[in-house]
């Protein structure tokens, strides 16, 4: 059995990548392995320390296993690959988030002076595979791991005008234009429903944007636990997405997995997880008009609705442990 450490900017019970690391934390442990995570994510001062906390950490570890993203999402990859060098550890990368094409391209040299000194880098879906393509950077494409519970999927006999998003209140996840979509929804289905799970830096801002729409039927929950977003997924019908860059979001997987027809922006990785007008519904970035006409279009067409929602729930089976733990193994170098 091996032991490794899972490096990333870790907060318990946040879903995302942290949520990722959760999970496969948990199916490493399962199958006995050693699975611990380091969190690189502290105060500013403390970052500063780092280097040296995983160093005397990491020599009990046969594999570093980090994860990572843009900018200060970074900061796992630049410590890890670093220390996991001196220590002459096996160094398995995932590089999360749909915006490394910009980030790269900032700062091609630092990206290109870590990324090339990995043993494996991991991509999650063939929309990042293409910008390691371009900037020349080795990589294989494993997806995110789903936990899938056939008891979480609920067929729906009518899909009710609930909606639900379950995205940051931040700006790269553009709630606005859901905001947008739901007041021209209003119009046509005024006992139309809409919960934003969640909470960000811009929570204050939605809550006012909606108040001065004078919006109905809105109800902000604030930060829910991960371990409750299926229980909020199974008040609604259809889940929205309207991120302006995304890679492989798992809070479509999840929706996807509970049952829910999923609409969001045909951004980035997106593509690759919703196939438009069968596995779901795509509508154009940024473009309020078109997200509400998608949203009319999927009440009022049950039948071909709840197709969508059939195939989606095939699609998802290839998110399990059992047909990703292979793929895993194989980077760390193991024999499943």
């Amino acid at each position: 059995m091996s032991k490794i450490l899972l490096i990333n900017n870790y907060r318990p019970g946040v879903g995302g990548i942290s949520g990722q690391v959760e999970i496969l934390q948990r199916k490493l442990r399962e199958e006995g392995h050693t699975a611990d995570i380091f969190s690189t994510k502290t105060s500013l001062l403390k970052r500063l320390t780092l280097p040296l906390k995983l160093r005397r950490m990491g020599k009990r570890y046969d594999i570093f296993h980090i994860h990572c993203c843009s900018d200060w999402g970074f900061l796992p990859a630049v410590v890890g690959v670093t220390v996991g060098r001196r220590l002459r550890k096996r160094i398995v990368l995932t590089y999360h988030g749909g915006g490394g094409e910009n980030f790269f391209e900032r700062h091609p040299k630092l990206v290109r002076h870590l990324l090339t000194r990995t043993d494996q880098n991991i991509v999650l879906s063939g929309f990042l595979a293409q910008v390691f393509k371009r900037f020349q950077l080795p990589h294989v494409i494993i997806p995110n791991i789903i936990e899938l519970d056939t008891s979480l999927f609920r067929e729906r006999s009518e899909l009710k005008p609930n909606f639900i998003c379950t995205r940051a209140h931040e700006e790269l996840y553009n709630i606005p234009c859901i905001l947008h979509a739901f007041s021209k929804l209003q119009q046509f289905r005024p006992e139309a429903t809409l919960t934003l799970v969640g909470d960000g830096s811009l929570n204050q801002k939605l809550m006012q944007l909606s108040d001065s729409m004078g919006l109905k039927n809105v109800t902000f929950t604030g930060r829910v636990d991960n371990s409750e977003i299926y229980r909020q997924l199974d008040r609604a019908d259809i889940l929205l997405s309207s991120p302006k860059v995304d890679n492989m979001p798992v809070s479509l997987l999840e929706a996807m997995n509970a049952g829910l027809l999923v609409i969001s922006s045909r951004v980035g990785g997106v593509p690759f997880i919703i196939e438009d007008n069968r596995s779901g519904l795509l509508f154009e970035s940024d473009n309020s008009d078109d997200l509400a006409e998608k949203m009319l279009f999927a009440i009022e067409n049950q039948i071909y609705s709840n197709a969508l929602i059939k195939h989606a729930r095939l699609a998802v089976d290839a998110y399990r442990w059992e047909n990703i733990r292979e793929k895993i193994y194989k980077a760390y170098g193991l024999h499943s």
